[in-house]
This record gives structure tokens, sequence and C-alpha cells, in this order.
């Protein structure tokens, strides 16, 4: 199930970098500047919530509790996951936008192949997972606060 879930996972992800470096190729990297920033702030927070986590009392209290959906793992296996994936995947966002304006500056020519009239090279799949990659930053940015904030009332309740 779990192998399936990631070969889904990773189809999808293949034809949404296919579909933004085709069909919405546009010249907007000037924006990486601001998202390195937003990426840079979040990954600052993860780092943050995980220590604070780790000096909790309440993380002692999610050791203990075993999680739903896998029992060889507890709460806090589950918590910790969540915001070292997210650590990660912000921090290779990070260095893919750097890869980009490291090679964007050099005066390489790339093989360009036309699909559907439009040009497809090294530069612009990397631009467009990079754009991938940022949606998904974003979305894990909005599930760590929610996971961070039932932490921080759970952890005030028990307190």
């Amino acid at each position: 199930m779990r192998k399936s879930k990631k070969i889904f996972w990773g189809i999808i992800s293949v034809l949404v970098v296919i579909f933004f470096a085709t069909f919405l190729n546009f010249d907007n990297s000037e924006a990486f500047d601001s998202i390195i920033t937003f990426l840079s702030i979040t990954t600052g927070f993860s780092i943050t919530a995980l220590s604070i986590i780790a000096s909790s009392t309440f993380s002692k209290q999610l050791y203990k509790i075993e999680e739903n959906k896998d029992n060889s793992k507890t709460l806090l296996h589950t918590l910790v996951y969540q915001f070292k994936n997210s650590t990660l995947l912000f921090v290779a966002t990070i260095a893919l936008i750097l890869l980009y304006y490291f090679i964007d500056n050099k005066e390489i020519i790339w093989k360009t192949v036309i699909v559907s009239n439009r040009d497809f090279n090294f530069p612009i799949i990397l631009k467009s997972t990079i754009w991938y990659l940022t949606i998904l930053s974003l979305w894990n940015v909005i599930k760590l606060l929610l996971i961070f904030s039932k932490f921080v009332i759970k952890n005030a309740t028990k307190g």
C-alpha cells in the first residue's frame, strides 16, 4: 500500500512539473528571491518549533501514545517526522533556486526540445520543479502551523 502511494505521488509530481514546464512556463523566476526569503523563515520556524517540542515535558507524553495509523510509532515520532520532512523540503527548494541562479547566469547552450510548440530544456524543467516544490512548501507550512498550534494548546492544558 505504501509503495503504491509513493509511486502514485511520484507520477503526479512528474506530471505537474511537465505541465508547469510546457503550459505555464512564464518568465517568473524573479519571484525566487522572495521565495528564498520565505523558505528561510519557514526553515527557521520549523527548527525552532522542533526545539520547543523537544524541550517540552509534553513530548514525553506524546512518546507514550501510539499512532493510530501505525502502532509501531508514537505521536512524537509522527510530529518529528512532519517537521523533519518539511524542513528538508524547504532546504531542497532553496538549494534548487540557488542552482537555478547559478546555471541561469552561465552561457551554457542547453539542448532544447520542442513539445507542443513550447521550449523544453533543463533550466525550464528546473524552474518548474522549483515552482512545484514551492507550492508543496506552502502546503507544508500550513500543515505545520496547524500541527504546532494543536501541540501548543495540548501542552498548555497539560501543564
